[in-house]
């Protein structure tokens, strides 16, 4: 069969050497469920097998070690293990790839592999030097923290006469790579030029005047042309043509058309050779200038050249040092602009644009008013086939932050919400729902659906997201119309039910409608729907009731640690010990709030070591739970290990990274905030730590000095203490600590018998 056929490339039609024919299947296709099959013809059905998928027995679950992933605060991994026991962290500040820039497309793969013998590599992607001044190639290392010493000794290296460049990527939601563009400087400043007019008989002639020179290129330079009233009157119909060359002579205008007279202004200045000169040696002043780039044709007569250097702290000293300067080399009168451009570049499928194209049409433009034309967004189509590349510019890197994170979030999808609240049911977790919003995919052409934690994610066109939302809503408030019935479930009646009865009954009636519910040990099934509904359900109760009521006690291993009766739909674990998963449930949720890990089983007395599965949780609890429990863990790890890990300083950014020696530069793949290593605070360009702190903290420190004010021992975050006992807690990582000796105390238990033995009181007097 040809492959190419198959994937709807094939364009040799009835030439084709191999045979455009497939065997068909019965077997789902994998990509339709995910609403991503574009083959012209499927071998594979798009249908679902059956309009219902049972539930498997709920009678036994094993607990298995399993380590999971998970993911935090969008950019940080987290290993997890039996327990929630953190086994790893890779933060967002960590990544194994570098760029380095600046290459010679004329470069061998052994000149590079020789310059990077010191470390082990992973990947090398040279890309091809056709038709390019420069290279950037990416290396993938072994570890991160060989991603960090490499870029760090190769910045600056020399390769072929040429000064490299190596950053770092940048982490993204998408579990995938960019870099941040810092060292690039955009000037722009009035090209040498001069203007000419030309009169002609009739109307006739001056617009065919104006169409021949309009958008025409002379010497560089991109003409524009235009009918004027006024002086210098030099015929009839006078056109002025715009952004001549400053050498442009009479003949230049005479090939518009039979000019009656033409006239000439002085041009503003003679050469832009000189005028180039001299802002490169401005800019050599500043650092090291990697790349000077004059873009040409000069178009509406404004010169823009693209300036490289090899840091961000020199990119910034020449925009301060050159930005509204006037050198008589351009004249003397007309100033020079330069912006500090910083970018962030993507890379989408073609099907994933096209679903986004509106919203990304619509956030440029609101971009364009929130900041105020500092935030621009540019895609570009490389092939017919191929990814849309996404340039995201600002000279402000707050704003470019902020914009990072709200395109990231646009490739995640819009959440379906009610009153600012994601909608969900239980439905849409089941087959029946998953075959509705499926539906909902063919029906409306272009769309994208999909279920995360607890959300109904969606992309595409706004108007068809529109249409498919209303869908969801209409049916999530039929869900929520329907009547809830209570029917207990007594004694021993509980563990039976869960088997084939409960399967059976959901078959019935759907899973999504039938479900037993634990609250205050109290065993009910849920039934959702009208009096016949309930009505099949008692019936299902009351066989088992009647078919078990004279069955004996139950034996002690099928008694749960928790409510201390049989357990319902239990889970066992790998100790022996059985748990009813409506209390291993509440039990997990509750961990929460306790933040004491790893969680183990509470069997014999409490006094069993056997921790609980991350598999088995997963499993039980519904996704939001979940989720809010691997955070709790990651940030107990966290912050039991202040000297380890790090909080961005931006304050509303919850990004961590790792302690690192040598003073490196870091970059927040989140806020895009530049961090010294050393001192923890925002980079300190040309600064030492101790510099920076006599400049910038001066104040700051004659404040604390004056106040009781101390730095939490876990996260060392500044605290003041008004007023009240020596018991503070930290509100950034919830330490409570001893106002005293900044002692810690976990959940705070034992804090004020300290504070009474060690200093005399808990620090209010009449207390």
């Amino acid at each position: 069969m040809c492959r190419k056929w198959f994937f709807g490339f094939c364009d040799r039609g009835r030439w084709c050497y191999y045979a455009h024919t497939i065997i068909p299947t019965n077997l789902t296709c994998k990509l339709w469920l995910n609403g991503e099959c574009k083959r012209r013809q499927c071998p594979f059905a798009h249908k679902h097998q059956v309009s219902l998928i049972p539930l498997p027995p709920p009678t036994t679950r094993r607990n298995e070690d399993l380590v999971i992933p998970v993911t935090i605060a969008d950019h940080i991994t987290v290993k997890l293990r039996s327990g929630f026991d953190v086994q790893d962290v890779t933060t967002g500040f960590e990544t194994r790839w570098v760029h380095l820039g600046d290459v010679s497309p004329d470069v061998k793969e052994s000149q590079l592999r020789s310059l990077l013998k010191a470390y082990q590599v992973d990947d090398l992607c040279i890309p091809d030097g056709k038709d390019v001044k420069r290279l950037t190639v990416k290396v993938q290392f072994s570890t991160a923290a060989q991603a960090m010493e490499a870029s760090v000794a190769l910045h600056g290296r020399q390769i072929q006469g040429r000064r490299l460049t190596a950053k770092l990527t940048l982490n993204t939601t998408a579990c995938r790579t960019t870099v941040l563009k810092d060292t690039a400087v955009r000037i722009t400043w009035s090209a040498p030029q001069r203007v000419g007019y030309a009169g002609y008989a009739t109307l006739n002639e001056a617009k065919a005047a104006i169409a021949a020179a309009t958008g025409l290129v002379m010497r560089d330079n991109v003409l524009t042309a235009a009918l004027y009233e006024g002086l210098p009157a030099v015929g009839v119909y006078n056109v002025m043509f715009s952004h001549l060359p400053p050498d442009a002579e009479r003949k230049d205008l005479e090939q518009f058309g039979n000019a009656e007279s033409i006239l000439l202004e002085r041009p503003n200045y003679e050469s832009l050779e000189n005028a180039r000169h001299a802002v490169l040696r401005i800019l050599q002043s500043c650092g090291n200038v990697s790349n000077f780039d004059l873009v040409l044709p000069i178009w509406n007569g404004t010169v823009l050249v693209w300036a490289t250097f090899e840091t961000h702290a020199d990119a910034s000293n020449a925009r301060d040092h050159l930005d509204g300067q006037h050198p008589r080399a351009i004249g003397g009168k007309t100033y020079i602009s330069a912006r500090h451009v910083q970018s962030l570049h993507f890379s989408l499928p073609l099907g994933k644009f096209k679903m986004l194209q509106e919203d990304i049409a619509r956030l440029r433009w609101t971009w364009r008013t929130r900041f105020i034309h500092d935030v621009t967004l540019v895609d570009r189509l490389t092939s017919p086939n191929g990814p849309v590349h996404i340039r995201i510019s600002a000279e402000n890197v707050s704003n470019l932050g902020i914009a990072k994170a709200e395109f990231e979030q646009l490739q995640n999808g819009e959440v379906v919400t009610l009153q600012r609240k994601p909608i969900w049911d239980r439905f849409f977790s089941q087959p029946s729902g998953y075959l509705f919003l499926r539906e909902l995919e063919s029906r409306y052409t272009g769309i994208g659906l999909r279920t995360r934690m607890g959300k109904i994610l969606l992309l595409g066109p706004i108007e068809q997201r529109q249409l498919a939302r209303k869908d969801i809503m209409t049916r999530f408030q039929e869900l929520q119309a329907r009547k809830w019935w209570r029917i207990p479930l007594s004694g021993r009646v509980v563990g039976p039910f869960m088997g084939p009865d409960l399967v059976t009954l959901q078959k019935t009636l759907g899973p999504e409608n039938c479900y037993v519910q634990s609250i205050s040990n109290q065993r009910n099934l849920i039934v959702r729907g009208n009096e016949q509904a309930y009505r099949i359900a008692c019936e299902a109760v009351e066989k088992v009731q009647s078919r078990y009521a004279d069955s004996s006690t139950p034996s002690p291993e099928s008694v749960c640690p928790v409510c201390f009766t049989e357990a319902s739909v239990p889970a066992i674990l790998t100790c022996g010990h059985t748990w009813c998963t409506s209390c291993l449930e509440s039990y997990l949720v509750s961990a929460v709030e306790n933040k004491t890990f790893p969680l183990t089983c509470l069997g014999a007395d409490a006094s069993c070591t056997e921790r609980i599965s991350t598999g088995l949780a997963k499993e039980i609890l519904s996704g939001d739970d979940f989720a809010a429990l691997c955070e709790a863990s990651f940030w107990s790890y966290v912050h039991a290990r202040a000297d380890e890990f790090h909080h961005c300083p931006t304050p509303d950014c919850s990004q961590v990274y790792r302690a690192t020696s040598g003073g490196v530069v870091l970059q927040c793949p989140s806020c895009l905030v530049r961090i010294c290593s050393g001192c923890h605070t925002e980079a300190h360009d040309g600064l030492t730590c101790d510099e920076r702190d006599k400049a910038e903290d001066k104040l700051y420190h004659e404040w604390a000095a004056t106040h009781d004010v101390k730095n939490c021992p876990s996260c060392r975050t500044p605290i003041e203490r008004s007023e009240g006992c020596n018991h503070m807690t930290c509100i950034r990582c919830q330490t409570h600590i001893c106002w005293e000796c900044l002692a810690t105390f976990p959940k705070g238990d034992g804090i004020y018998e300290h504070m009474r033995e060690k200093h005399g009181g808990i620090g209010v007097e009449f207390l």
